[in-house]
């Protein structure tokens, strides 16, 4: 199979996983496994993979639950610049993963999800025009929303991380 193949074929595939566990979870506030998944790939996979997913991811899943405009700039911003972070890290710190790394990779998932509340906690009063207590208001209904996803985050990184990472890295040495 040639490399283009290849590339795409596990782009379609990986999208359609993470569109299919947003699916299966979307029905409950705060608790998601996309973080884990998606960080797991692009740190195996690399940033031009990673990239690649986290477009096609963020206009597909639109399909799924409309197409609001605060939602797709929130992932058309978010998604690329996570896949472009940890798709590096991945090539920085490589397949073996000392306990300080462990700790910093899940650390940093934690903190991209709160960035993720709160880069919606400003798009979204922008572009509909929220004046400064609508801003407040607004962003103090997401606090306990961004703790719930921040706190899964954290858990969710903490157990799945490793064996994912290593099921990706198999794939990719496998050329899947």
């Amino acid at each position: 199979m040639r490399a283009s193949t290849r590339f795409i074929t596990s782009t379609a595939l990986f999208t359609a996983i993470l569109i299919a566990v947003q699916f299966a979870l979307s029905g409950v506030a705060g608790v998601e496994l996309v973080t884990v998944i998606f960080l797991a790939f692009c740190y195996c996979a690399g940033q031009r993979a990673g990239l690649t997913v986290g477009i096609c991811f963020s206009l597909l899943r639109c399909f799924l639950f409309g197409f609001y405009p605060t939602v797709v700039v929130l992932y058309l911003i978010y998604y690329p610049s996570f896949a472009l972070f940890f798709g590096f890290l991945g090539k920085k710190f490589g397949q073996d993963i000392s306990i300080y790394r462990y700790i910093a990779v899940i650390g940093l998932a934690t903190l991209f999800t709160i960035s993720f509340t709160l880069l919606d906690d400003v798009v979204t009063p922008l572009m509909f025009g929220f004046n400064k207590t609508a801003m407040l208001s607004y962003f103090y209904a997401s606090v306990p929303f961004m703790i719930a996803q921040s706190v899964c985050t954290l858990i969710s990184v903490a157990l799945l991380f490793k064996p994912l990472a290593k099921v990706f890295s198999i794939a990719k040495l496998n050329n899947l």
